[in-house]
Formats: structure tokens, sequence, C-alpha cells
């Protein structure tokens, strides 16, 4: 089971390309703390990306791509020294069909955009993600696949083609998956979500869970399945994820619930408990309240 694909499939990624814009120098865009992941892609040019969590200016290069999983405060601009306008100002004027930054100095073109998911989902992934993301351009063989979507992203963003929205669009959230799962293997933390994803043995245990949430799991059959003793997974699945092997199935099945009351309006609450592990609906209702503070019943019309 490929766990990465599963959890990105709960969290309902959505993406957004804003523009595809040549700035020349002086230039600055400051963009406000947002709900959206934000993320910026260098196409020709240089520049500098600074933030609260830098301890210094990020220089970028041509195919570099930056991205605030947190939509975290930052500015990007020809220099750190250059006045910054408001992202939303410079939308604003481009959708406007206004010319903005045309001054005199070397020039550079950014492709702008967001990522967006369910702030809900609650799950290690997610926290362990940083809060920003620096994907270099040309690091190594395996960003072929980065490369050729942010290429493609910049010939079709901007442009007038049948078509091209669409297509940018969509290989954006292409680009996302691509740049997490880059990050993942360029990581060298040696703890936390991401490592259990590197981790051959500790990723096959949760790869079996998301595979067969409803399956009758113990800590004894997941280690047989992995070739580890119990010991030896509970310790170091709880080091690498921060929780347990059967806290983590519980959560998994709480959050797939969540998934199937959002998808399935007409299926009976008793099934959906079924698909997922329960074999009893009163057991099911009450760790579903106690998770998300509402009955499954009542989550299911407010949503």
């Amino acid at each position: 089971m490929d766990v990465l694909s599963d959890i990105l499939e709960m969290v309902k990624l959505k993406s957004a390309v804003y523009f595809q814009k040549k700035f020349a120098a002086p230039w600055g865009m400051e963009v406000a703390k947002s709900q959206f992941s934000q993320f910026h892609i260098v196409v020709s040019g240089s520049c500098q990306l600074g933030s609260p969590e830098m301890s210094e200016p990020l220089d970028l290069n041509p195919g570099d791509i930056v991205l605030f999983p947190f939509g975290g405060e930052h500015w990007i601009a020809d220099s750190g020294k250059s006045q910054k306008t408001s992202g939303q100002e410079v939308m604003q004027s481009i959708m406007a069909g206004e010319e903005i930054f045309q001054g005199s100095g070397s020039g550079v073109k950014i492709i702008c955009g967001h990522f967006e998911f369910d702030r809900r989902f609650d799950h290690p992934f997610i926290k362990a993600l940083p809060a920003f993301i620096h994907i270099k351009d040309k690091l190594n063989e395996e960003l072929s696949w980065l490369e050729l979507a942010t290429r493609v992203i910049m010939q079709e963003a901007g442009t007038d083609k049948p078509g091209s929205a669409a297509i940018s669009i969509r290989l954006a959230e292409v680009l996302f998956i691509q740049m997490l799962r880059s990050f993942i293997y360029q990581s060298d933390n040696s703890d936390g979500f991401l490592a259990a994803l590197r981790n051959e043995q500790i990723n096959h245990a949760l790869g079996l869970m998301h595979m067969k949430p409803n399956e009758n799991w113990t800590l004894a059959a997941l280690a047989r399945n992995c070739g580890m003793s119990r010991t030896l997974l509970a310790n170091k699945f709880r080091n690498l994820v921060g929780v347990t092997p059967m806290q983590y199935l519980s959560d998994l099945r709480l959050l797939k619930a969540r998934e199937f009351l959002n998808f399935s309006r007409e299926e009976p609450v008793y099934l959906i408990a079924e698909k997922v592990g329960y074999t009893s609906e009163a057991s099911f209702n009450r760790a579903f309240k106690r998770k998300f503070q509402v009955t499954p019943a009542s989550y299911r019309r407010l949503a």
C-alpha cells in the first residue's frame, strides 16, 4: 500500500496557479500568513526569499521551488533591501492587466500559486512537515519527474491555449506530491513520520494498516508481517511515528470513517463502522465522538 498516496487522498488536496509573471528590479512582494500552502517557482533569473523562520534570506535560481506548507508569512524580491508590495495588491494589479515591477534592473520570471488541504486532518505526516521546503533545481536524478512537472507548468501557466488552466492546476497537484516525495528522501531527519516512511519495516506496517483498516490487526500480527519482534516494532514505531501502532490504527480508522461519512451520504452508519474495523456501532459512535467531538450522524449532517 502506498501510504503517502492514501494520506494525500484523505487530505483532499487542491491547487491553484495564480500567475506566471516577469518582474524587473527593483521589485518585492510581501506575502501575509495564509490558510493556504503557498509556492513559488523561479522560471528564469534569480531573486531572494525571506521569512521569520529563516536566519538569512534564501537565494533562489532558475528551477528552484519553495513551498510554505502552512502558509507562513514571507517575502520574495530581487533583494531583501527592496521595497515590498503586498501580495494581494500584486494580484489585483495582474488581474487588472496592469504592468507591475517594470524597473530597469535585471529581470526574473516566477510562477506563484497555492495548495489547499483539509486542515482538520489530524495526522502525524502533516505535523512532520516543516515551515518551508526548498527544492533546488537538478539536485539529483530522482528529481526528473519534478523537473518535468515544473517545466510543463512553466509552459502552460499564463497562456490562452484551451485547457491551459486545467493542465496547470492538475500538474501543480502533481508538483506538490513530487515536492513532498523529494523532501522525504532528501530529509536527514532520523525520527518523525518522514523517517517512518523511509524505514522499510515501519513503512510496511503502515501500509498494512492503510490497505486493510478493517482487519483485526494485533501488534503480534503486524510484527510477524514485518519480520520483527513485537517489542522492536512497538518501540521503533513509537519512536518514529509518535504513537503506538494500535493508537495509529485507531486514529486511521476514524479518519477513514470521516471520509466515508463525507462521501457516502446514503450508507448506514453501522456499515461504515464495519468498513473501518468496528464490530459495534455503539463503540464506533463513542470513539468517533471522542476524537471529533460530534457523533457520526451529526458530523454527516454538518458536512
